[in-house]
C-alpha cells in the first residue's frame, strides 16, 4: 500500500468535479479543503514492483562464423601458420567451454624472424617513409571501426570481460589510439636522423584486456617502423587484429602473432629479437623473462596492477560512490584501471560506507555478453577465494547473485582494512576492493605511494588549491581528478616501479620504441657464460693498508676516502687498491668499498630525495651552474689529473673538462624546464645508481651525473675504476657548491660487485650501467626481476664527446618520470 498526501489549491480550479477516479478504482478527489488520500496500489505500479530484467545477449554468430572460415594457428608472412604441436585451448571464462583450440609450434621461430627481417620487410615497413607507415595505420584504423564489434565479441568470450567495456571503452580506446599514432607517424620524420627502429619488437601480452594492451604497445611499435611479434595470452583477439591488419594491405612480415608458451620462450632467447616489451599478469613471469634473456637489449616490462582512490571529507561523495561501483570492476578488476584500493577520510567514512552499500546491492554480475550485465567473469580465480577466507574476520559488502557455474568471483569490498595488513601488500586481479580510513592528506598520499606498482590515482575533493597540491606528492602514473579512467593518448603518462619505465602514452610512448643512433663500436658481439657467471666477484686485488707510491715527489699521493651524505668516510672493508697509469706506475690507492658502504650510501641518498625533489627547478639550475663554475676554477687541476691517469696530452684532457662543463651547463639550463605544467608533470626517478663509463674519467660522470641532478634525483656513483682520482677531485667541488649532502654519493672500487650490489637494492629505483657486454647482460636481467628501471650500454658504444650522442633527449628521458592530470571539464557552459 501507499498513501500520497498532497494539498490542491481549489481555487484554482473552476468546476471541480465531485468524484474523479485516478490511477486506481479506489483512488479518489473529494472535494473540500482537502488532503486526498490514495490508500489502494495501483495495477501499474505492482506491475513495475514485479519487473526484472531481461536477457539482452550479444549473438555470437560471427565470431563462430569467422572460426569456422579459418584455419589458425601462428600468423606470419600474412597468413596463418598451424603447428603440430601441444593444443592452445580457448576457453570461455563465463560458461567453461572451449571456444576452440589451436595448435601450436615453438620450433617455426626462426621462419617468424626471418619473414620479419626479410628484404621484402625492410623496404616496405622499416626503411619505408613516415607517410607510408601513417598510410597504412589509417587503413588499418578504417578497418578496426568497420569491425569492431566482431573484434569487441571476442575479446568479451575470451578474457570474460563485459561486453559493454570491450565495446565502449576497450576498443573505442584501440581506435583512438590508432588514429593518433598515425599522426605521430607522420611527424616521426623529424627525427629520423637521431632515431631508428629496433625492428624487431617481441610484445608480450596478458590475459585480460588484449585490445587495451594492443592499442598501449602493438600500435605505438608499428608506428616506430618496427616489425611486431605478438605472443598474446589470449591469442583470438590478437588473431583477430592481424588478419585485419592483412586486409588493410599492411606489408608482409610488420606484423606477426606466435601461439603459446614454448614460442614465447624462443622467442625471448632469440638473438634477432631487438626488444622485448610487454606486460604481465604475476611477478614470477617477470623473473622467468629475465633469465631467458640472452642479449644485451632494452625490456620494458610492467606489471598488471591497479589504481587507488582518495576521497575527501569536502568531496561529492554520490559521485565517488558511483564512481566506485563502475570503476572498481571495470574488466572484473583485472587491469590497470580497475580500483583496487580506496581510502576515505575518517570524518566521512561511515557515510560512505552506507552509500556505496546501497549502490552495490544494485550491481548484476552475470554472462559478460549480457547487456543487463555489470560484472562480467573472471579469467584466474587462483587465489581469490584463498585471500577473502584468511581476511574472514574483516566486515564486508558483497555482491549478491554470483552464478554458480563458470568462472565468476563475488564482487567483495573488504571494509575498514589496515595500512599494515598483509592483503594490502599485493595486487589481487578480481573484483575484490579494500576500504580503508585515513586521517590527514599526508597519511592519505603515503598510502598510495606505498604501492608496488604505480599505476593511477583519482582525487575527489572540491577544493582545487588541496587538489594541486596532493596531485604532485603522488608517485603514480595518472592523476585523475572528480573522475577515474578517463585517457588521453596524446598525453604522457609512466608506470612507476616497473622495469624500463613502461611509457603511457605521447610521443614518448613512440620514442620508446625507437633507438638512438649511437656510432661507437661495440666492445663485444657476444656474451662471455664464464664471465658472467664470475660477475659480481672481485678481480682486482686488495691491499690491507695504503702502499707508499714509487716517488712520492712527482705523484698525487693523498689520502682518498668514500663520498657518503656529504663528508668522506673510510672504506667498511679497510682495504685499498693500486691506481696505476697506462705505463704502471702507481699513482696512489683508493678505497675499496663493499656492500656495508653501497648501504650507507643508498641510505643516505634515498634520506636527501625529498628535499632535493622538492626544490624547484630554478634553485637546482643555480646550483648546478655554480658547480660548473667551481669546477671551471680547477680545469687545469683537473685536466692534469686525467693527463697522468690516462697518458694522454694534456691539452686532450683539457678538452674531456671544457666539455664536461658543458654537459653540466646543458643540464642546469634544462633544469628549471623539466618540470612541465600543472596537468603534465616530470618526477624524479628517484635514487639512480650510475657505473659510469671507464673510459672517460670526467665526461663519463658529468654526462650522465648532471642530468640525474637536474631533474631532481640523487646518485650513488660508481666512477672509473682504473682512473678514479678526477672523481676524488670532484667530490671537493661538489662538497662546496652547496649541493646537499647524500645528493651525490661516491663509492671506488672495482665496478662489477658494487654495480651488482646496486641493481639488488631494493630502495634504488633505476640503474644505470655502462660498462662490458657481459655486465650490461647481469645488470639487465637483475634490474629486470626486481622491477628497476635499467638503462645499459656499453662503455664504447656512444661517443660521450659527441653533443647529439653525449647529451639531449637520449640521456634525459632517463631522468623523469611522466605524469598527466586529468580533470573533466565540467557542465557550467552546458546550457
Amino acid at each position: 500500500r501507499i498513501q500520497i498526501l498532497f494539498e490542491m489549491d481549489m481555487s484554482e480550479i473552476v468546476e471541480p468535479p465531485s468524484k474523479k477516479h485516478c490511477l486506481g478504482d479506489d483512488k479518489e478527489f473529494t472535494n473540500g479543503s482537502t488532503q486526498v488520500e490514495l490508500t489502494a496500489e495501483s495495477k501499474e505500479l505492482a506491475a513495475f514492483k514485479k519487473m526484472e530484467y531481461s536477457t539482452a545477449k550479444e549473438a555470437t554468430t560471427s565470431v563462430e562464423k569467422w572460426l569456422e572460415n579459418n584455419v589458425l594457428g601462428d600468423f606470419y608472412g600474412n597468413d596463418m601458420h598451424p603447428g603440430e604441436g601441444k593444443l592452445h585451448d580457448v576457453i570461455n571464462p563465463a560458461t567453461g567451454e572451449m571456444i576452440t583450440s589451436i595448435p601450436t609450434n615453438g620450433q617455426n621461430i626462426d621462419d617468424v624472424i626471418a619473414h620479419a627481417k626479410s628484404k621484402e620487410t625492410k623496404e616496405n615497413w622499416i626503411n619505408s617513409q613516415s607517410h607510408i607507415r601513417a598510410r597504412h595505420l589509417y587503413s588499418i584504423t578504417r578497418e578496426v571501426q568497420k569491425h569492431g564489434k566482431l573484434l569487441a565479441v571476442m575479446e568479451s568470450i575470451c578474457t570474460g570481460v563485459s561486453l559493454r567495456e570491450c565495446k565502449e571503452v576497450m576498443l573505442d580506446e584501440l581506435v583512438k589510439t590508432l588514429y593518433s599514432f598515425t599522426g605521430w607517424a607522420e611527424l616521426s620524420f623529424s627525427d629520423s636522423k637521431q632515431y631508428k627502429p629496433y625492428e624487431v619488437v617481441v610484445v608480450i601480452l596478458p590475459e585480460v584486456a588484449t585490445l587495451t594492451q594492443i592499442a598501449q604497445q602493438v600500435v605505438p611499435a608499428l608506428a616506430a617502423g618496427n616489425a611486431v611479434i605478438i605472443s598474446p595470452a589470449s591469442p583470438l583477439p590478437a588473431l583477430f587484429f592481424a588478419s585485419l591488419c592483412k586486409s588493410s594491405g599492411l606489408p608482409s612480415g610488420a606484423l606477426s602473432v606466435v601461439v603459446g608458451r614454448p614460442a614465447r620462450q624462443a622467442l625471448i632467447r632469440n638473438r634477432a629479437v631487438g626488444m622485448i616489451s610487454g606486460a604481465l599478469m604475476r611477478e614470477e613471469e617477470t623473473s622467468d623473462i629475465a633469465s631467458k634473456i640472452s642479449r644485451n637489449i632494452p625490456v620494458v616490462l610492467s606489471q598488471v596492477g591497479k589504481s587507488a582512490m582518495i576521497v575527501m571529507d569536502n568531496a561529492d561523495l554520490d559521485s565517488a560512490v558511483s564512481c566506485v561501483a563502475d570503476k572498481a570492476f571495470y574488466a572484473t578488476g583485472q587491469t590497470y584501471e580497475s580500483i583496487s584500493r580506496v581510502y576515505v577520510q575518517t570524518s566521512c567514512y561511515e557515510k560512505f560506507c552506507s552509500r556505496l552499500r546501497h549502490k552495490l546491492s544494485k550491481l548484476r554480475v552475470g554472462d559478460p555478453l549480457d547487456a543487463s550485465s555489470d560484472i562480467g567473469a573472471v579469467y584466474r580465480t587462483t587465489g581469490l577465494s584463498e585471500a577473502v577466507q584468511q581476511h574472514s574476520y574483516l566486515d564486508s559488502i558483497e555482491v549478491s547473485g554470483t552464478p554458480t557455474s563458470g568462472s565468476y568471483f563475488t564482487p567483495t569490498v573488504m571494509l575498514d582494512v589496515m595500512p599494515s595488513n598483509d592483503i594490502m601488500k599485493n595486487e589481487l586481479l578480481g573484483p575484490i576492493v579494500l576500504l580503508a580510513q585515513f586521517r590527514t592528506i599526508k597519511e592519505a598520499v603515503q598510502l598510495v605511494n606505498h604501492s608496488k606498482v604505480g599505476v593511477g590515482c583519482s582525487i575527489w575533493s572540491e577544493k582545487n588549491s588541496l587538489i594541486t597540491q596532493v596531485t604532485s606528492q603522488l608517485n603514480v602514473s595518472t592523476v585523475w581528478v572528480n573522475c577515474h579512467g578517463v585517457g588521453d593518448v596524446n598525453r604522457p603518462g609512466q608506470y612507476r616501479s616497473c622495469t624500463g619505465g613502461s611509457q603511457r602514452g605521447g610521443e614518448d610512448l613512440l620514442k620508446q620504441y625507437l633507438s638512438t643512433v649511437l656510432t661507437g663500436t661495440s666492445a663485444s658481439n657476444d656474451i662471455d657464460d664464464e664471465l658472467v657467471k664470475n660477475f659480481g666477484e672481485a678481480q682486482i686485488t686488495a691491499i690491507p693498508t695504503e702502499d707508499v707510491v714509487d716517488e712520492p715527489d712527482e705523484s698525487i699521493n693523498k689520502t682518498i676516502k668514500l663520498y657518503i651524505g656529504g663528508g668522506l668516510k673510510r672504506a667498511s672493508t679497510a682495504s685499498y687498491y693500486n691506481i696505476k697509469n697506462p705505463s704502471g706506475k702507481v699513482l696512489g690507492a683508493a678505497p675499496y668499498a663493499g656492500k656495508k658502504d653501497v648501504r650507507d650510501a643508498v641510505e643516505a641518498a634515498k634520506k636527501a630525495l625529498p628535499g632535493w625533489a622538492n626544490k624547484t627547478g630554478f634553485n637546482r639550475s643555480q646550483i648546478l651552474y655554480f658547480l660548473a663554475e667551481n669546477i671551471c676554477k680547477k680545469k687545469e687541476n683537473f685536466a692534469e689529473i686525467i693527463a697522468m691517469s690516462t697518458g694522454r696530452h694534456f691539452d686532450d684532457a683539457l678538452l674531456e673538462v671544457d666539455t664536461s662543463i658543458q654537459r653540466i651547463f646543458m643540464a642546469a639550463a634544462w633544469a628549471d624546464k623539466v618540470g612541465g605544467s600543472p596537468w603534465e608533470q616530470r618526477d624524479p626517478v628517484g635514487v639512480i645508481g650510475i657505473t659510469a663509463p671507464v673510459q672517460w674519467p670526467m665526461l663519463g660522470m658529468c654526462a650522465l651525473l648532471a642530468p640525474a641532478l637536474a631533474a631532481g634525483n640523487t646518485v650513488v656513483l660508481l666512477p672509473s675504476d682504473r682512473f678514479p682520482l678526477a672523481a676524488v677531485d670532484l667530490c671537493q667541488v661538489i662538497a662546496t657548491s652547496d649541493i646537499p649532502g647524500g645528493v651525490v654519493n661516491v663509492l671506488y672500487g672495482e665496478q662489477s660487485p658494487l654495480s651488482l650490489n646496486l641493481v639488488t637494492h631494493n630502495v634504488v629505483n633505476a640503474a644505470w650501467y655502462f660498462g662490458f657486454s657481459e655486465g650490461c647482460y647481469v645488470v639487465l636481467r637483475e634490474g629486470t626481476k626486481s622491477r628497476k628501471q635499467v638503462w645499459v650500454e656499453e662503455y664504447d658504444l656512444r661517443k660521450w664527446n659527441s653533443m647529439v650522442q653525449g647529451s639531449g633527449y637520449s640521456i634525459f628521458r632517463h631522468c623523469y618520470n611522466s605524469k598527466v592530470v586529468i580533470m573533466p571539464p565540467g557542465s557550467t557552459f552546458a546550457n
